[in-house]
């Protein structure tokens, strides 16, 4: 279960998405890969304040997922704050 990733480096190595809602409805999925730069591995993904580039507001729920296929077109919706 994707749930029990214990850090991001793991849920790197297993090759999981990040899949990021909000309460303006809207989700995107990312590969773990694509965060590599920004979050160490060590990090836990849901100790991190994600916002929406579309209305701003913090994200409401942040979890791995598996992922067979990734539409890009998402990607700049999202950005990672520090914590």
């Amino acid at each position: 279960m994707p749930q029990d990733i214990k850090n991001f480096a793991e849920g790197m190595r297993k090759g999981l998405g990040i899949m990021i809602r909000c309460a303006c409805g809207k989700t995107a999925t990312f590969r773990a890969s694509d965060f590599r730069d920004i979050i160490g591995p060590g990090e836990n993904i849901e100790d991190r304040t994600w916002r929406c580039s579309w209305c701003g507001e913090r994200a409401t729920r942040v979890r791995y997922t598996t992922i067979d296929r990734n539409d890009r077109e998402g990607l700049a919706q999202w950005r990672a704050a520090g914590s």
